[in-house]
Parts: structure tokens; C-alpha cells; sequence
């Protein structure tokens, strides 16, 4: 399935997926509690040209959103350098606190068991489900491109 415009999901999943602004700062509100767990940070394994960045945000010790942040590495020298000093911060702090920040363009995906990432992040977290609904986001800063996946689990 290729990714879609808009997600074919309604409810509670639907206000989750179509978030405007900062998924961390939602998880706070609703549950209180929110926690950058990272998983992987360094070259990324399928483009030796990029960085990568991998977290899950918990909410009270349960995984809730798996985020993989992809960045070129020559942008990582300049336009987004500061990726690579976020320690166990949120992405969030770097994308909603710059006006030279914009967010381009968005979609969204269900993934299914067969699907490559889902397979992945079942790997590094234990998924009780047959599908999670994922969003990519690209983001451009002086020209630079970052693009952001977010799996809701």
C-alpha cells in the first residue's frame, strides 16, 4: 500500500494521525507522562548519506509513538545540527520552536504485519496488533529536508 493524503481512519485514531502540533506535548496533556526513550542514533543502516534518529515516546512506561528521524548528513553539519544534541529531548523541541521551520508535506500509511517497518518496530517493541497507522512528515530549514515517520503503537 503507498502512503495516502489522508488516512482512511476516524475517531480518536483520526485526531491522533492529523496532530498538528507537537505529539509529545499531546501525550503530556493526556497522560501526564512522557518519556524519549532512544533506540538508535548514527548512520543510517539502508544510506550511508544520511543520519538517523530513533526514539519511542512513553507515556507512563507504555510505548506509544516509535519516531525515526532521517536527515543528510552534510544537512546535519548546518541547517540541523541540532538534531544531534537532543540527548533524551523530543524532536518537537527542535520543529515547533523555530519560525525558519516549516513542515512541507505529510502522509499517512497502514502497516500491516508484512510490512517492513512494522516488522521493525515489532523487533523493538512487542506489537499486540494486526495493523498501526504511521504518518511521514518532511520538514525544510535553510533549504535542508528532514522527514520524520511516526508510528502510532
Amino acid at each position: 500500500m503507498t502512503w495516502l493524503i489522508s488516512p482512511k481512519v476516524e475517531g480518536k485514531e483520526l485526531s491522533w494521525l492529523t496532530e498538528e502540533g507537537s505529539l509529545t506535548e499531546r501525550l503530556k496533556k493526556e497522560f501526564d507522562d512522557v518519556k524519549v526513550e532512544i533506540m538508535y542514533e548514527g548512520v543510517y543502516e539502508l544510506d550511508k548519506t544520511f543520519y538517523t534518529r530513533e526514539v519511542i515516546l512513553k507515556s507512563k512506561d507504555f510505548p506509544r509513538v516509535f519516531a525515526r528521524t532521517l536527515v543528510k548528513e552534510d544537512d546535519l553539519l548546518q541547517a540541523w545540527s541540532s538534531l544531534k544534541h537532543l540527548g533524551d529531548q523530543s524532536l518537537a523541541t527542535i520543529l515547533f520552536n523555530s519560525v525558519d521551520i516549516k513542515k512541507t508535506s505529510v502522509f499517512y500509511k497502514e502497516l500491516f504485519l508484512d510490512d517492513s517497518l512494522f516488522v521493525y518496530v515489532s523487533s523493538i517493541s512487542p506489537i499486540h496488533k494486526k495493523s498501526l497507522w504511521a504518518r511521514k512528515s518532511s520538514w525544510e530549514k535553510q533549504g535542508a529536508n528532514l522527514d520524520l515517520i511516526e508510528i502510532f503503537l
